[in-house]
């Protein structure tokens, strides 16, 4: 047990940052499954529609949330290093550049929306798919306005406010969405269509909540209430943009060869694709949790930069992995004695739940080394590196995770199953590379202080 005792104290530390935002995220998958469960049970077309337009809008919200993952590592190094003005400088920087993506998404998502029908899916899945991404395009705009505010926080080691906020969020979604899809209270059954209006509505409400609790929270409100939004710096949206960019990209190459995963089943079938929908959903969960402990990571990380102490440095970035390996394997195991129970939670279809129990299989297997990845991505952007993991994510996604799902899909023959395959072995390239990039980096610092 000498192994625990060294790490222990930062196995409490990363879980009291972690928790509330793990809460939340947990929350918000909540809401996800919920959306799964209520579209599911109307048939395979609707859910395959929340599919096939997931596989498209949550391309720019990952690569969103990567825009903004550039602020918490500027905070936290420049509030331990005492730095206040520079927390304000980087918060109203971060807002102008999430604000202007969020625009710019709502532009292209609706441009996007008469490209379905050219991506070989059922047309009844793209008729109903269609409406769901024109009003999920407009939720962009409050999306990334909280994330402004959420990693501000998140960066000033203050985790509870937007936790609160996402589960107020999410008790209005699920309600919303029981509403409006299934038409209750007066009114109008709107389906597919309903879950979109719930999630708009939702986004809303979030934005209105965390500014209510970052004004209550004085030490918060007031780095926002010493912004100066008419003065700007060409150097610090550079140093921003340098973090921001390249997660952005390393979020987007792992979020788009999900997403190209996703459109590949289409061409098998819409139960493929339903029943893809029902193994990532449940794999998302365990995601989203991991990313409460990369984030943990990444503010811990940064403080210790900030402090420059490369030993403790290092020692938070294994303990952070440590615990996901454990939990990651917790749910590994979950995946695999339940894979035949949990697709019938979403559908009735026995040709879905069947191709859903081994998707969930394959689920299982990769769900160590994605929590490996996601976790030292997070200690990496602490260390502020961020450019030559944008390149490992690159190689592992792109070079070879979606050749490697069309091959085994496709050119072998495998079916559904294949192109989870690749999956698998993409995230465990990924896995490998990050953690070898973090032994490196780690060692170069503990030399030099």
């Amino acid at each position: 047990m000498q192994w625990y005792n060294h790490y222990k104290n930062d196995f409490r530390k990363n879980l009291s940052l972690a928790f509330p935002i793990i809460i939340g995220q947990v929350g918000q998958l909540t809401v996800n499954v919920a959306d799964n469960i209520m579209v599911g049970s109307l048939g395979a077309a609707p859910l395959a529609a929340i599919s096939l337009s997931n596989a498209i809008y949550f391309v720019f919200v990952i690569v969103g949330f990567g825009i903004s993952f550039g602020l918490p590592p500027l905070i936290s190094e420049a509030h331990a290093a005492g730095q206040e003005k520079r927390i304000s400088q980087f918060f109203k920087h971060s807002f102008v550049v999430n604000l202007n993506f969020a625009f710019i998404s709502v532009c292209v998502l609706l441009l996007l929306v008469p490209v379905l029908s050219m991506l070989g899916q059922d047309e009844s899945v793209v008729e109903l798919a269609k409406p769901y991404l024109i009003l999920s395009a407009w939720a962009m705009i409050p999306i990334m306005i909280f994330q402004t505010f959420r990693t501000y926080a998140d960066g000033m080691s203050e985790t509870y406010p937007a936790m609160i906020a996402i589960l107020i969020g999410n008790v209005i979604n699920i309600g919303l969405n029981y509403v409006l899809i299934f038409g209750k209270f007066g009114f109008e059954a709107r389906g597919v269509v309903g879950a979109a209006y719930g999630t708009l509505i939702s986004r809303i409400v979030m934005v209105i909540v965390i500014l209510l609790l970052l004004y209550r929270w004085k030490a918060l409100w007031k780095p926002i209430l010493e912004c100066n939004f008419m003065v700007y710096s060409k150097t610090i949206f550079a140093r921003l943009l340098s973090l921001s960019i390249p997660t952005s990209l390393q979020m987007f190459f792992e979020m788009a060869t999900f997403s190209g995963a996703a459109i590949m089943m289409g061409l098998i079938s819409k139960e493929a694709q339903a029943a893809h929908q029902i193994a990532i959903n449940l794999a998302a969960i365990t995601f989203l949790i991991c990313t409460g402990l990369a984030m943990s990571a990444t503010i811990r990380v940064g403080n210790q930069r900030g402090l420059k102490d490369g030993v403790a440095l290092r020692r938070v970035g294994y303990s952070a992995v440590i615990q996901i390996i454990f939990f990651m394997a917790i749910a590994a195991v979950i995946f695999i004695v339940f894979r035949n129970i949990l697709p019938t939670l979403y559908i009735g279809d026995s040709t879905v739940i069947e191709i859903a129990a081994m998707l969930i299989v394959m689920a299982a297997i990769f769900q160590i080394p994605d929590g490996i990845q996601v976790t030292v991505l997070g200690a990496l952007r602490g260390l502020q590196d961020v450019k030559v993991p944008t390149i490992i994510t690159f190689f592992a996604y792109f070079v070879v995770g979606i050749p490697l799902c069309y091959v085994f899909a496709f050119v072998l023959d495998f079916g559904p199953m294949g192109i989870w395959i690749g999956l698998v072995v993409s995230l465990t390239v990924s896995a490998a590379l990050l953690m070898w990039r973090f032994n490196r980096l780690t060692a170069d610092i503990i030399l030099e202080t």
